[in-house]
């Protein structure tokens, strides 16, 4: 190639420029290159030129990498050059890599080679690669045979058009049946093995006899892993494992006969502590992403009980005091909280369980510190499961807040915190066992920080019950606020606003002196610790105007609010979240009266949303890339670029994302929700572009981001729907009250986006926040939210969770199995649950437009009553049928014989909470469809008769079981008072009132008592002073159990029974509510 010398000498100098580490030098470097050189056709011959002679290796690199990119992005960058520059240049490509001694030039050389590679096979211009790579990939030089194996794996990874390599497919893998066994190059093994999983990417679905193939090389991907474990051959570990974990994403079941193999392997690897911590770290991730892709596949093959007895060995290791780096023993109780939250709890608590009791009675301290740990972690995927069983699990977290070693000590503080979370009433409950150990340990140097976490989490639950230890607690806190370290008092601060939050108004007295406190908090500007500090004070204070309200909280609002918007500029992201939050808390608490501090905190909120969340990637000597280049330019060299993505640079930024900065927006979203639903109208101004940030956050990588974005589009519908003061809508798909023009205009805005992304979803939490406010928002607003544009992709959506195949629940092995095994993780019952509320919120808005529908729902919705169904499942099913019911009225009559047919299993189930789901759903049915359903009054009663047995000491659920038979009781007597033995029935039902949990029964009660009295029935009639006494008892009550209309109607009524009867109101006291 004739180059102007000149030309080349002054592109070589730049691009030596761009690989030195001086700022101003790499930027000016990268501005010549990018204006005049890089646009220039000439830098194609020029870089290659660089590339074949020049002596420095980092600009060869440099030269290498920039030629791919620039090639990359349009074909007529290669084709406008002379066919035989073209031809020089693919022929000393293939001599220079194979004399290349660099690993990283020669990967670059790779990666030019299957750039050309990608333009030329296609049209078969490049005869002589194939066969040179044959050749090299058998050649008796191992350096030869590696480069071949690197060549063939990029130029597989990046080849568009499968089938012009299809014929040669035979050929490659007879290469990698040899490389992945070559007797001498540990390197040839692993690019082997990289090659093939890009042949199992392409793989069609139909060709049996490929999948085969690659089904049997599995094993031998396994040895090849084995062999650079047991090297420690770093990179070599994390090339494979990245394959093994694209094989488990794909479609093709390329890994499903050696699943247990697979996982067995991971686990062994991850507990040798002959490995390199790095690599069992390594190991341990792999099991995660196993677990996740392949949770249908582990379920069935029932592996979460050998893998929990392998893991819970490692978690007996000692950990580093920094809690934000990964050890074996954090990754391994990472795993066991996988396990509880993927897989069903009867999978895993009951072997856990087993293992914990045993670890828990070790003499060694870290074995009862990991038996501790892991019954912690397995919370939250198993809260439901556990529930029942906490009177036995007690005594054990208890022991541990007593043990002889402060590590168990300081974990069964933290398994403490865990339980609030997830089952607030039950450690509510345990307070008085509790609080005192753990005020004991907030004494003792060791545990203080985690017995102040412990604290923090109990106060947050205990609500009226703190009383009696307030002064006590806040005695001992607001004088560890003086001595303990920074990190304690962030824990402390924290404890005290969760005090705050229990106390309520109790804490009246305690806020004024710990305002003073804690507000240098607020001041606070050290990077780390400090940050922490502030944040957390920044949180309690907040705590603390919720506490004591907006009086006495008024002195202080204005400072407050100073120093917390003077915290956004601070380059924090935690501190611009917990100021979000305050802004949201200030709302609630002061609503309208804060609307004048809009101006000052919505923008700066709306601006977080322009932040990136990827860092930028730097560009430092020998990285292989500078800033800036490859930038698109105006001349001919981009043309026909626009489909071009640098998959390199994508995946470099996907490893440099800011969590802090992504969980910020998350945040600013959910509080943008909350300052309109609270400051109202004073929000107005700023709605339009909060909706239009918020729509383009509907798309965004982040779940979290797109849960929040969604769930606040549907509260300012519902917010804006309330101010436009609307008249009740009317069910039905044919809207019949159109919404006010302005929410129409915002439901017509982001609809589009909501169902765009839903359609999408595939994060469980996110799908569940769709379900959850769309219902809130139709129940609030009516059919026109849905109808009649999105009615019906909403419905399918809807289906599709219920049968388990929405993007949020698609496992590719999930369809190996045969039938749907029936027992889900508790997450997913999460999700399907909020899949029947929506469907019960459409029932409710369109009426007896849903009849269509249902025909589609019920059977999904009864598939979830049956025997191997969960309990939260099995009474999901029953509630959501009662819903569907009361929302369609009359129109429920066709399908009334389907569900008696499941009501008459459900009402004996041996769950409170289904049973009484079942009794609800039962009287709704007799109450509003048309069939004459009497002839099954008596199995009826003779079902419910178990209901209304009082016991001592009962549980929540089976007092609401009890309310809801007594208004299924009352809805049978106003159905059909005949049919009924109220000889019998009456006593009974007066036997278990009043009501003690499920106050919405009284409707039915009440209105069946007043029917009787209205009707003369003589049985009732009997039983007069007893349903005045009843009267006069929910009318007094200071609690109001009755609801405004409810209470109008009983009012009325009296009124009107004085007038007959005025000595018997007023022996029963109910002069005093006449009318």
């Amino acid at each position: 190639m004739n180059m102007d010398p000149n030309y080349v000498q002054e592109l070589h100098g730049l691009l030596q420029q761009a690989n030195v580490p001086d700022t101003a030098v790499l930027k000016a470097a990268t501005e010549a290159l990018q204006s005049r050189y890089l646009k220039d056709g000439k830098a194609v011959p020029a870089l290659f030129e660089i590339i074949a002679t020049s002596s420095d290796l980092a600009v060869r690199q440099l030269a290498a990498v920039e030629l791919r990119k620039k090639l990359a992005k349009s074909t007529k960058v290669w084709t406008k050059h002379r066919v035989e520059i073209r031809e020089s240049v693919k022929s000393k490509l293939l001599e220079m890599i194979a004399q290349e001694q660099n690993a990283a030039m020669r990967n670059a050389l790779a990666r030019l080679i299957a750039e050309i590679a990608r333009k030329e096979l296609p049209n078969h211009s490049w005869p002589a690669l194939l066969p040179w790579l044959y050749e090299s990939a058998t050649a008796p030089n191992a350096l030869q045979r590696q480069t071949a194996m690197l060549v063939l794996f990029i130029v597989l990874e990046t080849f568009v058009d499968t089938e012009a390599l299809k014929h040669e497919l035979p050929h490659i893998m007879s290469l990698f049946a040899k490389g992945i066994q070559d007797p001498e190059s540990l390197d040839v093994r692993i690019t082997t093995v990289r090659a093939l999983s890009k042949v199992a990417e392409n793989l069609d679905m139909d060709d049996q006899a490929d999948l085969a193939a690659m089904q049997s090389a599995v094993p031998q991907m396994l040895n090849v892993l084995q062999q650079s474990l047991d090297s420690s051959h770093t990179e070599g570990v994390r090339q494979i494992l990245d394959v093994f974990e694209n094989l488990c994403m794909l479609e093709a079941p390329v890994l499903t006969t050696h699943l247990s193999e697979l996982v067995a392997f991971f686990v062994q690897n991850s507990a040798n502590r002959e490995h390199e911590e790095d690599l069992r770290l390594m190991c341990l991730n792999s099991l995660v992403w196993t677990i996740q892709y392949k949770r249908s596949r582990v379920q069935s093959l029932g592996l979460a009980k050998p893998m929990l007895e392998q893991l819970m060995p490692i978690a007996t290791e000692e950990e580093s005091d920094d809690v934000e780096e990964d050890t074996p023993a954090r990754l391994a109780l990472r795993v066991i909280d996988l396990l509880a939250t993927e897989l069903p709890p009867s999978h895993v608590f009951p072997p856990l369980l087993e293992l914990v009791q045993a670890y828990a009675a070790h003499p060694d301290a870290m074995h009862r510190k990991a038996a501790m740990m892991a019954f912690g972690v397995s919370v939250e995927g198993c809260s439901e499961y556990i529930r029942p069983h906490m009177d036995e699990l007690w005594p054990f977290v208890e022991n541990g807040m007593k043990d002889s070693s402060s590590v168990v000590r300081k974990a069964s503080c933290i398994t403490l915190g865990c339980l609030c979370e997830m089952l607030d009433e039950e450690c509510a409950a345990k307070h008085a066992v509790f609080l005192p150990l753990i005020m004991e340990l907030i004494n003792a140097p060791e545990t203080q920080r985690a017995a102040c976490t412990a604290l923090d989490a109990l106060l947050e639950v205990m609500g009226d019950d703190i009383g009696q230890y307030l002064p006590a607690i806040m005695e001992r806190l607001t004088g560890l606020l003086d001595t303990a370290p920074v990190a304690v008092k962030a824990t402390i601060t924290g404890a005290i606003g969760s005090a705050a939050h229990a106390a309520k108004e109790g804490f009246v007295p305690y806020f004024v002196p710990l305002v003073q406190r804690i507000q240098p908090f607020l001041l606070l500007t050290e990077e780390g610790e400090e940050i922490d500090l502030r944040g957390i004070a920044t949180d309690t204070i907040g705590t603390f105007a919720e506490a004591v309200g907006a009086d006495a909280f008024r002195p202080y609002l204005p400072d407050m609010m100073r120093i917390t918007v003077e915290s956004l500029a601070m380059d924090q992201p935690r501190l611009r979240e917990c100021a979000y939050i305050f802004f949201a808390v200030m709302a609630r608490v002061f609503k309208e009266e804060f609307g004048p501090y809009l101006e000052h905190v919505v923008p700066k909120m709306l601006a977080s949303f322009e932040q990136s969340e990827h860092d930028p990637v730097p560009g430092a000597p020998g990285d292989g890339t500078v800033p800036g280049f490859g930038v698109p330019g105006e001349n001919e060299d981009d043309d026909d670029d626009d489909g071009f993505v640098d998959m390199e640079e994508l995946a470099n930024s996907f490893m440099n994302v800011s969590t802090a900065v992504a969980i910020e927006k998350e945040v600013a979203a959910d509080s943008l929700g909350e300052l309109f639903q609270y400051t109202r109208a004073a929000f107005l101004p700023y709605i339009e572009k909060a909706t239009d940030e918020l729509i383009s956050l509907t798309s965004h990588f982040y779940q979290g981001i797109r849960k929040s974005a969604i769930a606040t589009l549907f509260t300012f519908i519902c917010t804006l729907n309330e101010l436009s003061n609307p008249p009740a809508w009317v069910p039905g798909a044919d809207v019949k009250v159109p919404l006010n023009s302005d929410v129409q205009k915002i439901v017509q805005m982001v609809m589009p986006s909501i169902m765009e992304a839903w359609e999408a979803e595939d994060d469980r939490t996110a799908a569940i926040e769709i379900c959850q406010s769309l219902a809130t928002c139709l129940n609030k607003c009516g059919p026109g939210v849905l109808a009649p544009q999105w009615l019906e992709p909403a419905c399918l959506y809807a289906h599709q969770i219920l049968e388990k195949k929405s993007p949020a629940q698609l496992d590719p092995e999930a369809g190996d199995e045969g039938e749907e095994m029936e027992d889900s993780s508790e997450y997913e019952s999460v999700l399907i649950s909020a899949a029947t509320d929506l469907v019960g919120a459409m029932a409710n808005v369109l009426g007896a437009s849903f009849v269509d529908p249902l025909r589609q729902f019920l059977p999904l919705l009864c598939k979830y009553y049956s025997p191997g169904r969960s309990q939260s499942d099995r009474a999901t099913a029953i509630g959501s049928l009662g819903e569907v019911i009361v929302g369609m009225k009359s129109a429920i009559t066709p399908f009334t014989q389907d569900i008696l047919t499941v009501l008459s299993h459900s009402i004996t189930d041996e769950e409170a909470s289904v049973r009484s789901n079942s009794a609800f759903a039962a009287g709704v049915l007799i109450e509003h469809s048309e069939m004459d359903l009497s002839q099954h009054y008596a199995s009826l009663l003779t079902a419910l008769q178990s209901y209304f047995e009082k016991r001592a000491e009962e549980a929540d659920d089976l007092k609401t079981a009890r309310d809801n038979a007594c208004g299924c009781l009352a809805r049978m007597i106003m159905k059909n008072a005949s049919a009924m033995p109220l000889d019998q029935a009456l006593p009974i039902l007066f036997a278990s009132l009043p009501l003690e949990n499920d106050y919405a029964e009284w409707a039915p009660v009440l209105l069946c008592l007043i029917q009787l009295i209205q009707t003369n029935n003589p049985v009732g009639m009997q039983h007069l002073d007893t349903i005045l006494q009843l009267f006069r008892h929910v009318l007094s009550n200071e609690e109001d159990v009755l609801g405004g209309q409810l209470r109008g109607q009983l009012v009325s009524f009296v009124s009107q029974l004085h007038t007959q009867v005025p000595d018997k109101t007023r022996t029963y006291g109910l002069d005093a509510f006449l009318v």
